[in-house]
């Protein structure tokens, strides 16, 4: 890990605000320095408003170094060191004569360090850094690794400071150790044979790796869909989602753990299937904290004991996150959604709507991300789409990328004037949730009554045990559509959350340790594969992602109810 301090480098002539990492630091006035918290774009403290700019430096409170093999400590770890001015919206003149400084003094026989930025000398123990007319630190001023006979424990501070003439200067400290506790969690086997309301307990195992003992432990557990975990230990927040479909479970332990100790929870962390379960999992992962970490996640905690981690010898299988999977006996009915065009001469426009509803009764996730269906539609014979809409709220979950069909193994993206398209739907369908998709469709020819196209559900990477495949194709049908109204997907939004990128837009993942999911029905290179719609589960806080070209031009989604 980086000796780090994390940088913010804009100016903010204007109400700028800087995103602070943590650390000490409070404003003084110029040449002057006092104490105070970490990242702060506040106003420096004194009588009446601010005269000139403030200077913030942006440093984390705490960084390690890896100890690591004696032939790995001479690798330098570049760290950023950052400030940035503010004038709460008062348009003060800039700050001239800009200087920082990083003094290391008390890094001696801690850590190496280099610089590795031209901007900045070093004399003795202060390496000084003078702004270049930017008005932001130097990327990458110094680096760091752990001194020759530096022991795992060392530790010593950084102390950052700014001056300027015209603005408020700042100073932040920064603590640096040799070596760090890191954790891993044991795997658990997966459980199958299971039913809706079936117990199920999570009994964690981690083991410290690092070279330092833990001060404090976060445990984080994720339960998909068709998992809840009962509200029992008081160190504990547990946080249910949308609609059932995520169970999160938080517990902190001030349990030292020594390097190379594996521990194990006293109790097993209990919990249930849910009437609605399917293929369902849980992840889990353990971080270790610094003491006065803020932890609080919100949702509610536990009335009951406290969970403890005990001493326990495990095996060798450790890894950063795990999964366990419940394979629970359930089913899910997906029907298919047409719609009915109006007849029409040719050169007609018209907007068609059609789609797929979940009538359970099981909630059906694919644990990697991928559509756990899709629609093959053909549309009636002179009738082409000219365009598709995209409106992200509210499912956050679907890509939105309707393919072109070319044959039962091929398709391509999207192009305008063809009758024959397969689009997929999101990761995760609840009980009664459904998929939308709208069309634009011109028609090519004269367009009568009784002309028609259809709409027929693909399997996607996770079985449904569908009780009713009479339903799974549904006529387009030209026609009076207030004759013979045609049910529409569910409107219950999606249990899904926007990422820190956007499902759909190349979010970034990491794959699950799941297994594979491959349809017989859909060739490896089939529509399915070719389609695979990188949705974003909530519930996950590692997932695959199939990446796939983007069309021209994208559809709509949204959620509609089942007509009464």
């Amino acid at each position: 890990m980086a000796a780090a301090v994390v940088a913010a480098v804009a100016m903010g002539l204007g109400p700028t605000v800087a995103q602070a990492a943590g650390g000490t630091h409070a404003p003084a006035a110029d040449g002057e320095t006092a104490a105070g918290a970490a990242g702060s774009a506040a106003a420096p403290e004194g009588d009446g408003k601010p005269d000139r700019p403030w200077a913030t430096i942006d440093a984390e409170g705490q960084s390690a170094l890896p100890a690591g093999e004696p032939g790995a400590r001479g690798k330098t770890v570049p760290s950023l060191a950052g400030y940035s001015f503010h004038d709460g919206g008062d348009f003060f003149p800039a700050p001239r004569n800009v200087v920082f400084r990083i003094d290391v003094s008390d890094l001696k026989g801690v850590a190496a360090v280099k610089v590795t930025n031209d901007r900045c000398t070093r004399n003795s123990a202060v390496i000084t850094c003078p702004d270049d007319g930017a008005l932001h630190a130097p990327e990458h001023p110094f680096g760091l690794a752990a001194a020759e006979g530096a022991k795992a424990g060392a530790h010593g501070t950084i102390t950052y400071e700014v001056t300027a003439d015209r603005a408020t200067g700042d100073r932040s400290t920064a603590e640096v150790t040799v070596g760090a506790p890191e954790l891993h969690v044991g795997a658990l086997p997966s459980k199958t044979g299971l039913r809706p309301g079936d117990a199920v307990a999570l009994p964690v195992v981690l083991r410290n790796t690092g070279d330092l003992p833990t001060e404090r432990t976060v445990v984080a557990i994720e339960g998909g869909p068709g998992v809840a975990y009962a509200k029992k230990y008081r160190n504990c927040q547990y946080l249910s989602g949308d609609y059932g479909t995520l169970s999160s479970v938080r517990c902190v332990f001030d349990d030292t753990v020594r390097p190379g100790a594996s521990v194990a929870f006293s109790s097993p962390l209990a919990g249930s299937l849910t009437k609605d379960a399917f293929h369902s999992w849980t992840e889990y992962s353990a971080e270790p904290v610094a003491p006065g970490t803020g932890t609080d996640t919100g949702g509610e905690r536990g009335s009951g004991p406290e969970l403890r981690l005990t001493p326990t010898h495990a095996g060798e299988e450790f890894a950063d996150r795990r999964q366990v999977t419940y394979e629970a006996s359930n089913s899910a009915d997906f029907r298919a959604v047409g719609a009915t065009l109006k007849p029409g001469a040719r050169g007609h426009k018209a907007q068609l709507t059609f789609g797929l509803v979940n009538e359970g009764p099981a909630t059906v996730a694919d644990r990697e991300g991928l559509p756990v269906a899709s629609v093959d539609v053909r549309l009636p014979e002179g009738v082409v789409a000219t365009d598709v809409y995209v409106d992200e709220e509210p499912d956050f979950d679907a890509d939105g990328n309707c393919r072109t069909y070319v044959n039962p193994t091929t398709t391509k993206p999207f192009e305008p004037g063809h009758r024959h398209y397969v689009c997929p739907d999101a990761p995760s369908e609840t009980n009664g949730d459904g998929q939308e998709f709208r069309f634009t469709v011109r028609y090519d020819e004269d367009i009568a009554e009784g002309a028609s196209g259809e709409v027929t559900l693909l399997p996607g990477g996770v079985a449904l045990n569908d009780p009713d495949q009479s339903n799974d194709t549904a006529p387009l049908s030209v026609g009076d559509p207030t004759s013979s109204p045609t049910p529409s997907p569910s409107p219950t939004p999606s249990a899904s959350a926007p990422a820190s990128a956007s499902a759909g837009t190349g979010a970034q993942r990491t794959t699950a340790p799941a297994g594979p999911h491959s349809s017989p029905a859909v060739p490896a290179e089939g529509p399915m594969a070719d389609t695979g719609a990188p949705g974003y589960l909530p519930w996950l806080t590692a997932g695959a992602v199939v990446a796939v070209g983007v069309g021209a031009i994208t559809f709509a989604v949204a959620r509609r109810r089942p007509s009464d």
